[in-house]
Order: structure tokens, then C-alpha cells, then sequence
């Protein structure tokens, strides 16, 4: 095992032991654990959805931990989990209200052709036996384990060759690509970027990570009360 080098960070400078091979591998890896995750759910398709999500998203790990953890001996500090000033926040802030200004105007052009750029939640919660656990798993621990994927191992592995702007524009489209939504690919594109410059500003990924939960929860937590509560859906 390859020790991990301890290196007192800067803003916006995340080095990292691994590299862009090791990022595109891992890529590739996900590509392969999201194939098995969903032969799994054709063949299991009465499984709890809650269990679904929070364990397909922790499988999304692995390989992180075997090109990181496992190879050089990544701690989380070096996956990005590092403080930050607080002004990243307010940054991230500023560029999320912009972000879902572009959504409200995206999705108000897909209504035209009787269109949707992501599909409607609130069915799901209310099929499931325990809704709070799927708002947990979506709102909570999706946003860590992807920005520990995409920014924290990806993004980081990608920066040191590409340079930080290229390595936002590839890990970014992976993000995107990876949720297989055809139709929110820029919206989520969009909002790979805005994570990858919040790490890149701050050297933490916590920012991304706290954006990235506000957006899910923001999501998720709209389908929940038009589970709970559908006469929500003609007011």
C-alpha cells in the first residue's frame, strides 16, 4: 500500500496520491456497479426502496475505496472531507439560486412538449412502507457518497493533469451521465460544475456537499408532501 502524502492545503489546491488514470478506472468501475445494481433491481423488483437507494449508493464506494483507501491509504481528509472558511457557502449559495433559476426556465421549455426533466418522486413515496427512510437516504446520503465519487476522488484525480477547469467539464459530464435522466443531463451538468468549482474554491468538498443536500431535500421533500398530501397537486 502506497502511503497517502499529508500536505497543508491552500484554497483551491487538493492534491491528491492517485491520478487520472486512476480516476478514469474508477469511472469505468461505476459504470459497472451501476449496471449490476440495476440487473439486481430487475430481478428483486419487490425490494424496500429505501434499502434500494442507500445501498446502491454505498456500493458506489467501492470503488473509490479500492483506488483510494485500499492502493495509496486516502484518508478522508484527502477525499476533501477538510474545513473551510464559510464563505464558500455564501458562494455556493449565490450559484445554486442561479442554477435552479436556469431549472424553473428549463423546465417551464420541456412543459411545451409535454415534457419533464426529471421523473415524478412522489409515487415512490407513496408506494414505500417507510418514506422518511427514503428521504434520508436521498437527501443525505447520496449527496456524501457523490461528492465524495465525483469531486473528491474524480474531480481530484482528474485536476492535477487536466488542470481544474477540464476536470470540472469531465467529471461533471460523468455526474450527469451516471443519473441517467436524458433530459436533466444539462441541468445536473450545471450543477457538477458549480460543485467542482466549490471544492476547487474552498479545497473542501463539504460546501458541494451541504449545496448538494439542499437541492435533493428541496426535490425529494416536495414529492413527500404530494405523497402525504396529493390535493397539494392542484393548488
Amino acid at each position: 500500500m502506497i502511503a497517502a502524502q499529508e500536505i497543508e492545503l491552500t484554497p483551491g489546491e487538493d492534491p491528491v496520491p492517485w491520478d487520472a488514470r486512476d480516476a478514469w478506472l474508477g469511472a469505468g468501475l461505476l459504470f459497472f456497479v451501476m449496471l449490476g445494481l440495476l440487473v439486481l433491481l430487475y430481478f428483486l423488483p419487490n425490494l424496500e426502496m429505501s434499502l434500494i437507494l442507500a445501498g446502491s449508493e454505498l456500493a458506489l464506494l467501492v470503488p473509490v475505496w479500492w483506488l483510494a483507501v485500499r492502493k495509496y491509504g486516502a484518508s478522508w481528509r484527502t477525499l476533501g472531507l477538510r474545513k473551510f472558511a464559510p464563505v464558500a457557502l455564501g458562494i455556493g449559495c449565490g450559484l445554486m439560486i442561479l442554477s435552479w433559476g436556469f431549472n424553473l426556465v428549463y423546465s417551464l421549455f420541456l412543459a411545451l412538449f409535454n415534457a419533464r426533466a426529471q421523473p415524478d418522486f412522489s409515487p415512490i413515496f407513496a408506494d414505500a412502507s417507510s418514506p422518511w427512510l427514503i428521504l434520508v437516504a436521498g437527501a443525505v446520503i447520496a449527496p456524501i457518497v457523490e461528492e465524495i465519487i465525483f469531486r473528491g476522488f474524480i474531480f481530484a484525480g482528474f485536476k492535477a493533469r487536466y488542470g481544474w477547469v477540464k476536470a470540472a467539464v469531465l467529471s461533471s459530464g460523468l455526474f450527469a451521465i451516471i443519473h441517467f435522466q436524458p433530459l436533466a443531463i444539462i441541468a445536473i451538468f450545471l450543477m457538477g460544475m458549480i460543485f467542482a468549482f466549490l471544492y476547487h474554491y474552498s479545497g473542501s468538498i463539504w460546501p458541494a456537499i451541504i449545496m448538494h443536500m439542499s437541492t435533493n431535500l428541496l426535490a425529494l421533500g416536495a414529492a413527500l408532501l404530494l405523497a402525504r398530501f396529493p390535493e397539494l397537486a392542484g393548488v
